[in-house]
């Protein structure tokens, strides 16, 4: 049912009357997002508790796939809960879910920096549900990216979303189509050869990892990656629908380059161990990445437990150990690197052991 103005014109008039006539959800919300799917909040009148109501494409009966019968049944705290899910004639699959209170992963990323350990906690969370995906159920989510993974800020975990692309693989070996939804997060295989792994979604979780660290990736700018030629070769372009297919093809080639996504754009503060995970999620080669989402928790554990907290503000570097030490490094008004260490009494004492340089400086910081 409906009792607000919903201004979903842009909608079609089959998922429009569906909202309309679904007794037991107030509907109050429509956002539109494009090509993945129409969006609307409301609330169910006998639970009492906030939904989102999802429509993606479909082929007819995607409720009697094998992939939705599946969904339906799992149950897994950093897995999106399926209230609901049917077929809608004549082309659309509906996704009833709960609304998650902290938004998306992408939100956050674009309003504030997260510390290292937030970042490695985060994908925990996130291979963890993959596990669950792929070592129990066989599926690839196929779309994994910060705008897909919901935070729950009351349970404080990170939640995969957006299942409407899962595809079940039944070997080990083998793999489905690639889902083109979100071209950035595309692996190489996917674009050379339209192949998906279970080795590619380790490849987009990696993308989203080496985001949360602040590696570059402007996507809220994607005209940056271009170099200038590039860029002056798509503003001759004057069809819109050839520009976008352009654009694509000068990203693909970034990606199956190894270009688009530079581990040696991390920060200069992170452990060396940091790259060499990413570069291993990240290979070109996808039988070279880590085999299983278990192998790659187990680094991220491994960062967690050996390398320090890191968090960068505007006007220096913290850097924070389990057992309570912590350090702040920052230039002062000569330029000079400066080092210091938090006391018992919460003040700071220089550190002057360094020979002046950020390297340096950051050694002893990394000693617990």
């Amino acid at each position: 049912m409906v009792t607000v103005e919903l201004n979903d014109e842009d909608s079609v008039k089959a998922i429009q009357d569906f909202v309309r006539t679904t007794p037991d959800i107030n509907v109050y919300e429509y956002i539109r997002r494009g090509c993945n799917g129409d969006v609307y909040f409301g609330k169910r009148i006998k639970m009492n508790d906030d939904v989102v109501l999802k429509f993606y494409w479909s082929h007819p009966n995607y409720d009697a796939a094998e992939e939705a019968i599946i969904l339906r049944d799992i149950e897994h705290d950093n897995i999106l809960k399926i209230h609901d899910l049917r077929f809608l004639p004549p082309n659309y699959a509906y996704f009833l879910t709960p609304r998650i209170s902290g938004g998306d992963l992408q939100g956050i990323i674009d309003s504030r920096r997260l510390s290292s350990k937030e970042a490695l906690e985060i994908i925990a969370g996130v291979l963890l549900g993959l596990t669950e995906l792929h070592s129990k159920h066989k599926l690839v989510h196929r779309d994994l990216k910060p705008g897909n993974i919901l935070l729950d800020l009351e349970k404080n975990l990170p939640i995969i979303a957006d299942l409407g692309a899962v595809k079940k693989i039944h070997k080990a070996d083998g793999c489905v189509t690639a889902s083109k939804s979100t071209y950035l997060y595309l692996p190489p295989e996917a674009i050379l050869a339209n192949e998906y792994y279970f080795q590619s979604d380790i490849y987009q979780v990696g993308v989203i990892m080496f985001q949360l660290l602040g590696g570059y990736f402007p996507i809220n700018s994607p005209m940056d990656w271009l170099t200038t030629r590039e860029q002056k070769q798509l503003d001759g372009i004057r069809n819109t629908t050839d520009k976008y297919r352009k654009f694509d093809e000068l990203i693909g080639k970034k990606i199956t380059k190894g270009q688009l996504v530079d581990t040696n754009t991390l920060p200069y503060y992170l452990d060396p161990a940091f790259k060499r995970v990413l570069n291993k999620a990240l290979n070109f080669h996808y039988e070279k990445r880590y085999k299983n989402p278990s192998l790659f928790l187990k680094e991220v554990h491994s960062l967690l437990r050996s390398c320090p907290d890191y968090v960068h503000e505007p006007d220096r570097l913290l850097v924070s150990h389990e057992n309570g030490k912590e350090y702040q490094l920052y230039k002062n008004k000569k330029d000079e690197v400066v080092l210091e260490k938090r006391l018992t009494n919460k003040d700071w004492r220089k550190d002057n052991s360094h020979n002046g340089t950020v390297e340096s400086a950051l050694k002893i910081a990394r000693i617990k």
